[in-house]
């Protein structure tokens, strides 16, 4: 591991487990001394955390952690209904011995409420199978926009594992896909993966909202608006 991708580590795993929140405002001097870097592998750390979503580098203004917003998340899990069911339905045609045994090492793994440790495990675990799955489909460019999907999504759903219970049934699904994809049986993956998202879907529309409104100290009587800013 390069002094580069140390800082990429740790500073991701800040950022989704909100250490520094939404549009927070970083410099490289005040990350360098954070992370005991200098400030060239602080960078480039930082531009690879923009290509992925997580940052973002406004030139002679310095860096930012990216704003979260309720659009975005529909935006998001939108476009996981379209490319999810599809990449598992390709994957049940083409994942190897290998990559099956991969993918279902990370479905069985379930988060623990009250232990933060376990729930960015959860997430990194919840992304290596969708990205695994995307990569057994043997189509590269599916796999890029998957992946860009799930680790976006980490922030929204760190704000709400705490707030749930839902482990078991995370579990369960996540299972059912893989099932599915050993069996070779295209179009059950393709439904039970379709399923998976719009349960995630519902479970996590209510949660987030929560878990936001709590970290802002928010009381609403009004639901909140589709395109409201969280963060």
């Amino acid at each position: 591991m390069t002094e580069s991708d140390r800082i990429h580590a740790r500073l991701k795993r800040d950022i989704i487990t909100c250490v520094f929140p939404p549009s927070k405002s970083l410099s490289e001097a005040e990350l360098s001394k954070r992370y005991r870097s200098s400030r060239t592998p602080v960078r480039e750390a930082c531009q690879r955390l923009q290509g992925e979503g997580l940052m973002v580098i406004i030139p002679f203004r310095g860096n930012f952690i990216a704003p979260l917003t309720v659009t975005d998340f529909h935006n998001l899990q939108e476009s996981q209904l379209i490319l999810d069911p599809a990449a598992a339905a390709y994957a049940a045609q083409r994942a190897t011995l290998r990559q099956i045994e991969a993918v279902e090492a990370s479905a069985h793994y379930e988060y623990r409420i009250g232990v933060g440790e376990s729930y960015y495990e959860f997430l990194q675990r919840n992304v290596k199978l969708h990205v695994g799955i995307a990569q057994a489909s043997g189509n590269d460019f599916l796999a890029g926009m998957v992946s860009s999907i799930h680790t976006r999504l980490m922030r929204f759903f760190y704000l709400g594992l705490s707030m749930d219970a839902y482990g078991l049934e995370l579990v369960k699904e996540h299972c059912e896909i893989v099932d599915a994809i050993k069996a070779r049986d295209s179009e059950r993956a393709r439904k039970c993966a379709h399923e998976h998202v719009i349960n995630t879907i519902r479970r996590s529309a209510g949660l987030f909202q929560a878990a936001t409104d709590r970290s802002l100290g928010v009381c609403r009587s009004e639901p909140a608006l589709p395109s409201e800013l969280v963060f």
